[in-house]
């Protein structure tokens, strides 16, 4: 198997350049990819879903199509589309995504795994316009271990990092697992083994290992990158209404990688899980290595309700997404009502500040007349 390149992910703009016009079938029909040169090794009861297995499906004809998929596969073995049937124009092109599903019930062995893509138009009854198909090998073992692979900042802070990890065997580079979270745990067949760490689509970490049967291992995969540390988000009240004023955005920007001309840092905020506002908070130019400590006093359009707020950080450089942080929570009950732990706004400026003298001034006089 020729696996991709981790280091330049396969976009469908790159890929058509690289395929160019594959040969076309009846109909204008034609599929390329690397499914067919896929040699799958997966233990019973796991799974393999990543976009790095995948077909393309052309319309190299003149007339729109409608696409069928088809599978052929053992008994308890399954084949994950992200695709099955879809229409594609004239002169159109669609990458499907290919996972394997490997149950309880399939019985260990080697096996062919068998994809078939036809293209077909409807009127009266359906009309077949041609087909083509591709295959894969697949091992089905008995025998399985256990791996986690965690990417962590230097500081051993768990980091959103994409972690990819392969079966080495041979000269090749089996695929075998895929997050986007920067932590993976799954079960794999025993073997050598390859872990990877990507940010931004560049590789700064990787491990090889080996795992026997039966064997729990866990990879930790420490990355040196700009991440954002010591994120949170401080509630301030009205000392008067008990509401809240504003959302206290803090942070810091740790750039242990290399200095960028231009950065800038984004909030985006949920409602509900549902979007609600995306903010830029902060551009920095340069970006320099070193930390950067930030805050921001966040307050939403419509005003504060009774509802689950999330706040996540992103980090851009070039204009392009670069990092991620972890979301952090703001739940508001009763409305706006302060609840549990309040960090008190003092509002009224120097009015404020006469009424809490006051107070003092009361309460040392009270004290003074008792003795």
């Amino acid at each position: 198997m020729v696996a991709c390149s981790p280091e330049s992910p396969v976009n469908d703009k790159l890929m058509t350049s690289l395929l160019l016009a594959p040969p076309a079938f009846a109909g204008g029909l034609a599929i390329s990819g690397n499914f067919s040169r896929q040699d799958f090794e997966i233990p019973q009861g796991t799974s393999l879903n990543t976009p790095d297995v995948y077909v393309v499906v052309f319309n190299n004809g003149n007339d729109d199509i409608n696409v069928r998929i088809t599978t052929q596969t053992p008994a308890g073995v399954e084949l994950l589309l992200s695709e099955e049937d879809f229409p594609l124009k004239a002169g159109e092109q669609k990458k499907v995504t290919i996972g394997v599903n490997v149950t309880e019930a399939a019985v260990p062995g080697k096996y062919t795994l068998k994809l078939n893509v036809e293209a077909y138009k409807e009127g009266a009854g359906i009309k077949l316009m041609g087909s083509a198909g591709q295959t894969a090998s697949l091992t089905v073992t008995g025998e399985a271990a256990s791996v986690e692979v965690t990417a962590v900042t230097p500081d051993g802070a768990p980091i959103s990092a994409l972690v990819k990890l392969y079966k080495q065997t041979g000269k090749q580079n089996l695929n075998v697992g895929y997050s986007e979270m920067g932590s993976l745990k799954m079960k794999v067949a025993p073997g050598n083994y390859m872990a990877e760490a990507y940010v931004s689509g560049k590789k700064l970490a990787d491990e090889t290992f080996s795992i026997a049967a039966n064997e729990t291992k866990k990879i930790t995969l420490e990355i040196r990158t700009v991440y954002f540390e010591g994120f949170g988000i401080v509630p301030n009240y009205n000392t008067e209404t008990d509401e809240l004023a504003f959302a206290e955005v803090v942070y810091t920007v740790n750039n242990l990688f290399e200095a960028f001309p231009e950065a800038a840092v984004i909030l985006k905020v949920t409602k509900d899980s549902a979007p609600l506002d995306e903010t830029t908070l902060a551009t920095l130019t340069p970006l320099e290595i070193g930390r950067v400590g930030l805050s921001y006093n966040y307050i939403p359009g419509g005003g504060w309700h009774k509802a689950s707020y999330g706040f996540k950080l992103e980090l851009h450089i070039n204009d392009k997404p670069y990092i991620t942080s972890k979301e952090e929570k703001l739940e508001l009950g009763g409305g706006t009502k302060a609840t549990g732990n309040i960090n008190w706004l003092l509002i009224g400026g120097i009015a404020g500040g006469v009424v809490i003298l006051a107070l003092i001034i009361i309460i040392f006089m009270m004290r003074r007349r008792r003795y």
